[in-house]
């Protein structure tokens, strides 16, 4: 079978669009990937099997709606030739296009035309994500428009995925009826995130954010806490991993509370790269905020790798996080409570026997569930699209 995956995102720095492809590729499958590049690539580079385009760059200080979407329609056009011009070469049988945006969907146009199942698969909800990126408001023109949007992407493409059962429950209601979605969870590849022996031979207490650097995200509450966190660990330090539109003034604020020497804003890194620095941490923190509507309902695949490496994990108590993990498996904290975060904190350092039983259950939990196991679902729509 011959399958294109399509997404205004890094590749190799995505670990869900790389679990899609590399469970095509490893059953056989011919799996080109169109994504952004960290340079333009004259020749299309073969990574695990799959060919991934890299057709475009992107500013991460998408400050405005507008260069928000002229990147996005620059990216969708330039993917519309190379998938026309592929298509009519080797004719692709499925096409999967990850959102945002939901109308990068139609770049698919020519190929199913000609015959092949589309894909539409909403890892983010525009609507919410616009909302928490631009804090537009929920009566807002743009979001109808943006919702609109939604609802058509959905009626063009075969078959929907979505990423969470908050998300599964709001589109089934808003965009698309439940014959046509699936919810496909994500897991991590047990080939990158695994249990390993930590290399480090400091004395330090590196806690750890990796991921996109944005509002919802709450990094910046991790940051306003480190303070009082190193007041009663000395040996810790806060290792930020990522870019976005908030890495500025994530930095400057690090300068006023004076904690540049224990706070260190890094670049992000390449999927394999990325897990053997999240395996060297002795705490992950994931501090989203549950009052912004997209940082409550989003999930963090982050958590998952976590605690597959057998990193214990202190999250921020957000609807989404609470469908998949309860208090055994995670150190929970308030949103956006400083004094809640550090409670949080020093109940994992403070308690080696508490710290070790978060590792344990959480890989018990993961251990139910394969990777083979979280992608037969998606293996079986994909099939009985192209059967169909």
């Amino acid at each position: 079978m011959r399958a294109c995956l399509i997404a205004h995102r890094f590749y190799d720095t995505n670990s869900h669009m790389m679990m899609f492809a590399n469970a095509l590729a490893r059953r056989g499958d011919e799996v080109d990937v169109i994504s952004l590049g960290h340079k333009r690539q004259p020749k299309p580079e073969l990574v695990d099997g799959v060919k991934v385009y890299g057709i475009q760059d992107r500013s991460l200080y998408e400050g405005s709606p507008a260069t928000y979407l002229l990147s996005n329609m620059a990216f969708l056009l330039h993917a519309a030739v190379i998938v026309a011009r592929n298509h009519l070469k080797k004719r692709y049988q499925v096409i999967h296009v990850v959102s945002p945006p939901e109308f990068l969907v139609f770049v698919a146009t020519l190929p199913k035309l000609l015959g092949a199942a589309v894909i539409l698969d909403l890892r983010d909800l525009v609507p919410e994500l616009y909302a928490g990126k631009f804090r537009a408001s929920g009566d807002s023109l743009i979001l109808k428009f943006l919702t609109l949007g939604e609802k058509l992407s959905a009626a063009f493409a075969d078959h929907v995925i979505v990423a969470n059962p908050v998300w599964y429950e709001r589109i089934v209601k808003r965009s698309a009826p439940p014959r046509k979605c699936s919810m496909i969870w994500y897991f991590p590849d047990p080939t990158l995130f695994y249990p390993r022996p930590k290399q480090r031979t400091d004395c330090k207490f590196v806690i750890m954010y990796p991921g996109t650097l944005s509002w919802h995200q709450g990094v910046d509450i991790a940051v306003r806490a480190f303070p009082k966190i190193h007041r009663e660990i000395p040996e810790a330090e806060l290792h930020i991993y990522g870019v976005g539109p908030q890495k500025r003034y994530l930095i400057s604020l690090i300068e006023e509370l004076g904690v540049r020497d224990k706070v260190k804003v890094l670049d992000g890194l390449l999927t394999r790269k990325i897990a053997e620095v999240m395996a060297e941490s002795d705490l992950a923190i994931v501090p989203k905020r549950a009052s912004i509507r997209f940082g409550n309902e989003a999930g963090s695949t982050k958590i998952w790798d976590f605690m597959a490496l057998g990193v214990p994990v202190v999250a921020s108590r957000t609807e989404t996080e609470t469908r998949f993990f309860d208090d055994s498996v995670i150190q929970f904290f308030r949103s956006e409570d400083e004094d809640d975060l550090l409670r949080a904190v020093l109940s994992v350092y403070r308690n080696p026997e508490f710290k070790r039983q978060l590792i344990t259950n959480g890989m018990r939990y993961l251990q139910q569930i394969t990777l083979d196991g979280t992608m037969a679902p998606y293996l079986r729509v994909v099939d009985a699209l192209v059967r169909g």
